[in-house]
């Protein structure tokens, strides 16, 4: 029926759901999706922009003119599955994809020999019934890095970026490693029979065609769809860029495949109904390791905390791949920021791809409570209109220690009042007899509480400011020397090695924004605006919002050259830090200012019936013990009489919240997760943007 649809000129799984479509009534019934969720919720309601529909409800209502929204049926809540390049990155020999990794991995999420609350269940069960393979599975023209072949000539980096690689044969066809995977049909037909969805790779890094021309969207497609792949994660490394481009190619096949999208573009907030792709990349590639972890989570609040959110369903921002299984480490530690991992992807509503050894029976033993966590995974796919962002940073509670923020110079605040440099040492304001506190940059010990280490948070909504800066401990303890320079008003600090470089500091306003291409606009339309295959990158996500947060140091400027605003301070006659270049960036004249740690985080995610979830994390590798008031999770209407209730979701029972607060004390990278239920609580967008 699809084949006949196509050839009357009808787009069988279109994408651009315009105001154009909206107008003309096509999406006035929204479709509900039924999810089981542990307490009883309702159904998960989906936009109203995009419902789902079948082929024949396309022929009847449908102009070929008017079809613009990618509409297959994928996607509409954050796709789950396991995809290789964690477990099987090709960095060793025990780590090279193969034909028997790939069916490892597919009867792997099948095995039922684990229960979920008393009952045998298959990681299919679930929703990750998805097993896909990363980079690694092409046979390259000539040897490169993870893909050594004594047999062929060896290929630099460079060479492969000036067009000398190749994965494609003389007829543009792509080319097979056959010792990995001997007959790749016969293995897609192996999963297809055992009852999960495979996927595949395209636009691949491993031998990359950066510099090639042509490109070969065709014939990776018709490929791609010969062998029965139900997925594709089309990757930045080579020519193929436009995803646009490829949702095009793959609609016409007929067959509905989901499409991540990494790294090449992100939804056009201009226009963001738009979008050719089921899940984008927000973040640079993961590790196992709590920093990163806490980086990728950060990378998409440019698309989660916004009153129209463009991570929404079948369009969702994706931070990356789980590592949770992969960290390292003692425990208890390991198992706290695993969970916190999960936990923190389910509340940002968050893609849930798997990246470890499914086939490691320790590892999945290990993670196992976690990953099927019927209440965690219930907040990841309900949705009330908007995913979860970051609400709050509390002062670190109990730390001896302390950093550089940012605060109006005309605030009245102590913390701005009292710099020094005395005898190389950059003395903060607000000491303590005998207890004299210093700007070092060189404190970044293990265990030491500190953000030194952290990426720092963009604003967002409830966190319009949030300090991350250099930290500031007892000058006795501190290293190197600070020196000003009154002509050029640059900080440098010198480490005391010789072959250090001198560093500058700067204070840089945060902005939540993000750089983006022209995904949204038909192919020929972004060829004509770029003159090339692939669109430039020239519109920004955010609105604006910046926030004086960051203090770090950076490369001194040459000698002679006048540093940039932000590198540039004053000391004034009230030991005032004026920061230079504050004013011009748009956040009004600021001065440094000695701040609290960060501490405790506050996400949440607004969930239908009025509930709201609460992930409650710990950034520090120090415990943390706070009672978290009820009245800062947004749209959480306090009751006048009686408690709060609703879900402790790491502990899977029901909780009761009868004062103000939540009371949590945590451990290092340890998280809490609360799903509450007030009397007369908020919905839907009054969660958030009230």
């Amino acid at each position: 029926f699809h084949t006949s649809l196509l050839r009357r000129g009808f787009n069988a799984f279109p994408w651009n759901c315009s105001a154009t479509a909206r107008a003309h009534n096509l999406a006035r019934t929204p479709v509900s999706l039924r999810q089981a969720m542990p307490w009883g919720a309702p159904a998960v309601a989906l936009p109203r922009s995009c419902p789902m529909r079948s082929p024949l409800m396309l022929l009847v209502l449908v102009a070929p003119a008017a079809v613009e929204c990618l509409d297959n049926g994928l996607g509409m809540t954050p796709p789950r599955g396991w995809r290789s390049w964690n477990a099987y990155d090709c960095m060793s020999a025990h780590r090279i994809i193969t034909d028997e990794a790939m069916r490892g991995a597919m009867r792997a999420v099948l095995d039922e020999s684990r229960s979920v609350r008393g009952k045998p269940t298959s990681l299919r069960d679930l929703g990750f019934g998805w097993v896909s393979m990363d980079d690694g599975w092409q046979q390259c023209n000539c040897s490169v890095r993870q893909d050594e072949d004594p047999m062929l000539p060896k290929c630099s980096v460079d060479e492969c970026f000036r067009g000398n690689c190749t994965w494609h044969d003389a007829s543009g066809a792509p080319r097979v490693n056959r010792h990995r995977f001997p007959d790749m049909k016969a293995l897609v037909d192996y999963g297809r029979d055992l009852g999960v969805k495979v996927g595949g790779y395209l636009n691949n890094c491993i031998c990359t065609e950066a510099g090639r021309v042509p490109t070969h969207y065709e014939e990776d497609v018709a490929w791609f769809m010969a062998m029965g792949f139900d997925e594709v994660k089309v990757d930045n490394c080579g020519s193929s860029k436009n995803v646009s481009k490829w949702a095009e190619l793959f609609n016409e096949s007929g067959k509905a495949i989901r499409i991540e999208n990494c790294h090449n573009s992100v939804p056009n907030p201009q226009r963001p109904e738009e979008c050719p792709m089921h899940m984008y990349r927000t973040g640079g590639d993961i590790g196992p390791a709590f920093g990163p972890i806490l980086g990728e989570a950060y990378s998409t609040l440019a698309f989660n905390d916004r009153a129209e959110p463009l991570s929404r369903p079948g369009c969702w921002a994706y931070p990356d791949m789980l590592e949770i299984g992969n960290f390292g480490g003692p425990e208890p530690l390991r198992s706290h920021e695993e969970r916190s991992h999960f936990g923190l992807w389910c509340v940002i509503s968050a893609p849930l791809i798997l990246g470890c050894n499914m086939t490691d029976a320790a590892t999945m033993d290990r993670v196992w409570a976690t990953i099927t966590n019927l209440d965690a995974l219930a907040v990841n796919h309900d949705w009330a209109g908007l995913p979860g962002t970051l609400v709050k940073s509390y002062p670190a509670v109990g730390v001896n220690a302390s950093q550089i923020g940012q605060r109006p110079c005309d605030s009245g605040n102590a913390s701005v009042l009292g710099w020094q440099l005395s005898n190389g040492s950059l003395i903060a304001p607000g000491n303590a007899p005998g207890d004299m506190q210093c700007v070092d940059p060189s404190m970044s010990l293990p265990h030491e509480p500190g953000v030194y280490g952290l990426p720092c948070p963009p604003p967002t909504t409830g966190a319009g400011h949030v300090d991350c800066g250099l930290p500031v401990r007892n000058c006795s303890l501190a290293r190197g020397t600070w020196e000003h320079d009154p002509t050029s008003k640059v900080l440098r600090w010198l480490s005391g090695h010789t072959q250090d470089k001198p560093r500058c500091l700067s204070a840089t306003p945060q902005e939540i924004s993000q750089f983006t291409e022209l995904t949204g606009t038909p192919f020929a339309e972004q060829v004509a605006a770029s003159k090339s295959s692939r669109p430039p990158w020239d519109l920004r996500v955010g609105d604006g919002r910046r926030a004086p947060a960051a203090s770090q140091l950076g490369d001194c400027p040459p000698l002679g050259k006048a540093p940039p605003p932000t590198s540039a301070f004053d000391f004034d006659s009230a030991g005032r830090l004026r920061v230079g270049g504050a004013h011009a960036m748009g956040v009004g004249e600021t001065c440094l200012s000695r701040a609290p740690l960060n501490g405790v985080q506050l996400w949440s995610k607004p969930l239908t019936g009025g509930r709201v979830a609460a992930f409650i994390l710990n950034v520090l590798d120090v415990p943390q013990a706070l009672a978290v008031p009820l009245a800062d999770v947004p749209g959480l209407h306090l009751p006048q009489a009686g408690a709060c209730a609703g879900r402790n979701v790491w502990a899977e029972r029901d909780a009761t919240f009868p004062g103000d607060s939540m009371d949590v004390s945590l451990a290092a990278h340890e998280s809490a997760f609360f799903v509450l239920s007030c009397p007369h609580a908020a919905t839907g967008a009054d969660i958030l943007f009230a």
